[in-house]
């Protein structure tokens, strides 16, 4: 009798304690990522997704030129978590007349995958092309 109320006890605080566990934030670099210039001129959203041999991949790119979307397209490439080596997400669409992008170079996933740390970028829209230093691309 003794040992069954010792591991109902044990079972009970085992239950208790796993419920009252709060969500941390994210565990991976997969999950939807976002970033806007700081001119607002560009912003992009996209998801980054474990493909079958177990690298990372884009999935659900937005692009948004001075808040009108536009299809898009993109690619990543050099990944080696937590290093990102490019992303770049450019229009893919009839009704962008100028060749809009955005690229991310040598970014890096922070510790606590809140982040992608990004010393260079590059972005075109229609009045030319302007440099990014040391921005961020952030969890929506």
């Amino acid at each position: 009798m003794r040992l069954s109320k010792l591991f109902l006890t044990v079972v009970i605080v085992v239950w208790i304690s796993s419920c009252s566990k709060s969500s941390s934030g994210p565990t991976s670099a997969e999950g939807n990522w976002t970033y806007t210039t700081p001119d607002n001129k560009i912003s992009v959203s996209f998801a980054l997704v474990k493909n079958s041999s177990g690298s990372l991949d884009i999935q659900n790119s937005a692009l948004k030129i001075e808040g009108v979307a536009y299809n898009s397209a993109a690619q990543i490439s050099g990944v080696a978590l937590p290093v990102i080596g490019s992303i770049r997400i450019n229009a893919n669409d009839a009704k962008a007349i100028y060749p809009y992008d955005i690229q991310f170079t040598n970014g890096s996933v922070s510790s606590d995958f809140k982040k992608i740390n990004v010393p260079d970028a590059e972005y075109t829209y229609s009045g030319g092309s302007n440099t990014l230093k040391a921005i961020v691309v952030g969890r929506p």
